[in-house]
């Protein structure tokens, strides 16, 4: 049976004169500050990129960031610090078979409405740094960015929506603006690239007198002709919620969505991309065919054992409002329910597998006593508050469809992550060997599922440890631990770690890192 390896350690000998170097399995950034920025890119065969914040300034005292190149070993090739203004963080990367482009922008803007950003492109043939430095019109916020080949897109939304694209040639560094043809009011929801089709996809929330009334499609090429335009309108009291693309043999454009139960309360558009406090009550598949459009949907409450990959309250309350509705006593309206992180799509065994990662916000109340002016005399009054504890993720939902939307099979995954503050993916899925592996790291182990072509288990929840970098190393503490495919069978385990050494003069030390591991 196949097993997730670390791929190697570091050795030294203390007998030998010399030391043999060998692949390295660790990479570590020290960490000096909680605003401190980091992200590690992997370019798969290619290594990859740290991104840091360091200590060091400028002339003008901006903190330099490191650009640092890895190979495939994790050893360093190449190392430019850039000065960048300090109130700029890191928005996002993307990157493709030529070009890797680092987005910045700045998170606190003066009054004037005006938000500055910077592009930090990376050429690999030539291993070359360039900036293109730009503004956002007023009154408008970076949504999303996406890019194939040398060509890089922003979405952009204004503060009422009405967004548009912004298209930069990283090697002429010349660009243009394109909007999509809407004729209600609109708000930019997704904007991804798909590689394998060299194109471009923007899903856009069109609004009715403030009504989420339909979801707008727009397929565009690299160079930003408008390819494909498709609209979907919600059925009822439900609406598309975080989607996945991909396209067929035939170029038709596929959408693997969430539905979500709409109310017939008005919204805002303003801040819609970033709310993931909508329930999901299934999954939607969507064809936009030359024949015309191909819908299927899937709610939760009528897949067998899906409960399983709920939580336990969660399990509980279902089950009691399934018992009333057998003696008669309550008319059903409860559903199975998921809160769901960004989707992905994964390709096995000529099926898409959706994939999506279940949280919930978890909080606790405290009862504090407040005292009168005259103190303990005149009596003291209990408030209570309510405290975010932060997000619990705790199970993944795996749902395979095949090329005419028909479901194959379901399975879920329970990982039990501990709280984190903020949302971000926990898990990664990648097909190695035939198998489609399912793994999250938690507190320096690595916990990972197998499943065949069928959705049945090979392999039920296994837990690998992770070496330290030295070996007197010993886990005190970590956070934001995440997992991501690198290439083959190999992926990437990065986070932030706080590690004990005796042996060292500081005895405690908190780093980034980045580890790999291998399933052979």
């Amino acid at each position: 049976m196949r097993r997730l390896h670390l791929i190697a350690v570091i050795l030294v000998s203390a007998c030998c004169g010399f030391a043999q170097q060998v692949e390295t399995s660790r990479f570590e950034v020290e960490r000096w500050s909680k605003s401190q920025g980091c992200h590690f890119e992997p370019f798969e065969e290619r290594g990859g990129m740290m991104v840091f914040e360091t200590e060091k300034t400028d002339e003008n005292k901006n903190h330099l960031w490191s650009f640092t190149a890895l190979d495939t070993s994790l050893y360093v090739l190449r190392n430019d610090l850039i000065g960048l203004p300090d109130e700029m963080k890191l928005f996002g990367v993307q990157h493709s078979q030529q070009w890797a482009a680092f987005v910045f922008i700045d998170e606190k803007p003066s009054k004037s409405d005006s938000i500055v950003f910077w592009i930090l492109s990376y050429r690999f043939q030539d291993q070359k740094l360039d900036t293109i430095i730009d503004k956002l019109p007023e009154r408008t916020s970076l949504q999303s960015i996406a890019m194939i080949d040398g060509t890089l897109m922003l979405s952009v939304n204004g503060r009422s929506g009405n967004g548009f694209l912004s298209q930069y040639d990283l090697d002429s560094h010349r660009h243009r603006t394109i909007t999509p043809s809407i004729a209600n009011d609109y708000v930019l929801f997704q904007f991804v690239a798909v590689p394998e089709s060299r194109s471009f996809v923007l899903a856009a929330r069109e609004f009715v007198d403030k009504h989420y009334k339909a979801t707008c499609f727009f397929v565009y090429s690299k160079d930003g002709a408008l390819l494909q335009s498709h609209r979907y309108e919600n059925g009822e009291n439900a609406g598309l919620g975080r989607m996945c693309f991909a396209f067929d043999a035939a170029r038709q454009l596929t959408v693997y969505a969430t539905l979500e139960r709409e109310s017939n309360k008005k919204v805002t558009v303003e801040g819609m991309t970033e709310d993931f406090s909508k329930m999901a009550v299934g999954v939607a598949w969507i064809k936009f065919a030359a024949g015309g459009t191909k819908t299927k949907s899937y709610l939760f409450k009528n897949l067998p054992d899906i409960d399983q990959a709920l939580t336990s309250s969660d399990r509980l309350r279902v089950k009691e409002e399934t018992l009333k509705v057998k003696q008669g006593k309550k008319k059903e309206k409860g559903e199975i329910t998921f809160q769901f992180y960004v989707p992905r799509l994964v390709s096995f065994n000529g099926n898409h597998v959706f994939v999506a990662e279940a949280f919930q916000p978890v909080f606790h109340s405290e009862t504090r006593m407040e005292y009168g002016y005259y103190g303990f005399y005149r009596g003291s009054y209990p408030v209570n508050y309510t405290v975010f504890d932060g997000y619990d993720f705790f199970s993944e939902v795996l749902l395979a469809f095949n090329e005419e939307g028909e479901l194959q099979w379901y399975n879920a995954v329970r990982f039990e992550n501990d709280l984190c503050s903020g949302l971000s993916a926990h898990a990664s899925e990648s097909v190695a060997h035939d198998e489609l592996v399912v793994c999250s790291p938690s507190h320096n182990t690595l916990r990972y599922e197998v499943f065949d072509t069928d959705g049945t288990h090979l392999l039920n929840q296994q837990i690998t440890p992770l070496d330290f970098l030295y070996r007197t190393d010993s886990f005190e503490d970590e956070y934001n631990a995440g997992i991501s495919p690198w290439f083959g069978d190999r992926y990437l385990i990065h986070g932030c770690q706080i590690v004990q050494n005796p042996s060292l003069r500081n005895t405690h030390r908190t780093v980034f890192y980045v580890q790999k591991v291998q399933y052979e």
